[in-house]
């Protein structure tokens, strides 16, 4: 029985370990390319599982694992894509081992428990409670182990004997690996959650200057042409002075969806879309020529006026007009430059009458006699 428990916590061990690993892995997923992702979960998983194979829980004559808790985990939090071929992988493996107990082991000790768990996750369509968790772990250990039952010499009696210490050992390896999981999945929650504020204006979701600085510095030198826009709402004092700083609020996120809702439609660009500050935006447009960027501006502004704003306080809805200059990164260090170019150029279309676009000399356009476009 000493043997048992020994063997038992080094299965326990792997699994914590297969865990840790895991998590890293999943800390540090946007540093990865999206095709490297599952495979390193998938060969993780994989190896945690063939390990186990070599460090069998053993009593008598008859050797056993925990095989089926990573993979029953594996199917619950990443479901079948990612399963079924860490369970083709591990079972082959299991096979080309040989012994007398390989094909039983493969088909009641891995397939049936990641079907049960596949089947259950298909019908349930929400994660397992604690509940819900208790009942598949004693579904699939009684699938793995009743199988002694009719396959082993005097059977009945090797399963009555041992079943204690595999059912103790499956439920607190189960549950151990459960409540870490849980902690993992919060802390990764809250960091998430510290990392948007950290990146975001908190009132339009937008990428706040520090962080819309710091990714434009960074990012991969591309060969577009790099534009630096700035988008400014008109008359936006008058609108807080008449109807309330609450409702000039749903005005400035109102803007930012907006704008927002514009950006995605447009294919082959790299935008990124920023909160300046106050009532101002500023946006880095990567496109292939200048034309592309005007009609992507000329978009924005007008979208955004003829857009119907809903006021909180007096249940109406009004409209808003937004003025914007452009100017042109040649370099990324000199996006403070650029920066205040488009600045300048907005207030060029405020002075010019507002609800206009104004940009920098040296942009070329279809009608090259402009060198400012006015919508």
């Amino acid at each position: 029985m000493r043997e048992i428990l020994e063997s038992s916590l080094a299965n326990m061990a792997i699994i914590l370990f297969m865990h840790v690993c895991l998590s890293i892995l999943i800390d540090n997923k946007r540093h990865f390319p999206s095709y490297l992702f599952p495979i390193g979960m998938i060969t993780l998983t994989s190896v945690t599982v063939i390990s186990l194979f070599y460090l069998p829980i053993k009593y008598g004559g008859y050797q056993f694992d925990l095989r089926l808790i990573p993979l029953v985990f594996f199917a619950i939090k990443w479901g079948w894509r990612y399963v079924i071929p860490a369970l083709i992988i591990t079972g082959s493996w299991r096979l080309n081992m040989g012994g007398d107990g390989a094909v039983l082991g493969v088909i009641f000790g891995m397939a049936i428990p990641v079907l049960i768990t596949l089947f259950l996750l298909f019908f349930k369509k929400t994660k397992p409670g604690p509940i819900s968790l208790f009942s598949l772990f004693c579904i699939c250990w009684l699938s793995s182990d009743l199988p002694i039952v009719y396959f082993v010499q005097d059977g009945w009696n090797v399963f009555k004997e041992i079943f204690l210490v595999r059912f103790l050992s499956f439920m607190l390896t189960g549950f151990i690996l459960y409540l870490l999981i849980l902690n993992s999945e919060r802390e990764l929650k809250l960091k998430k959650r510290l990392q948007f504020y950290a990146e975001r204006d908190p009132l339009t979701g937008l990428y706040n200057m520090r962080f819309f600085k710091s990714h434009i510095e960074t990012r991969s030198i591309t060969d577009k042409k790099k534009y630096i826009v700035m988008v400014d709402i008109d008359h936006f004092k008058s609108i807080n002075d008449t109807y309330g700083h609450l409702d000039g609020d749903l005005i400035l996120k109102g803007v930012a969806t907006a704008i927002k809702g514009v950006c995605p439609k447009i294919n082959g660009t790299e935008i990124v879309v920023g909160r300046y500050g106050g009532e101002e935006f500023i946006l880095f447009i990567a496109v292939d020529s200048a034309e592309e960027l005007s009609k992507i501006v000329s978009d924005i502004r007008v979208v955004i006026e003829n857009t119907d704003f809903q006021l909180q306080s007096r249940q109406q809805k009004i409209n808003v007009t937004v003025s914007i200059g452009v100017s042109e990164l040649f370099e990324r260090s000199n996006l403070n430059h650029a920066i205040e170019i488009a600045d300048q150029l907005l207030y060029n279309s405020k002075e010019n009458g507002r609800n206009k676009i104004s940009y920098a000399n040296n942009i070329d356009f279809i009608i090259t006699k402009r060198c400012q476009y006015t919508g």
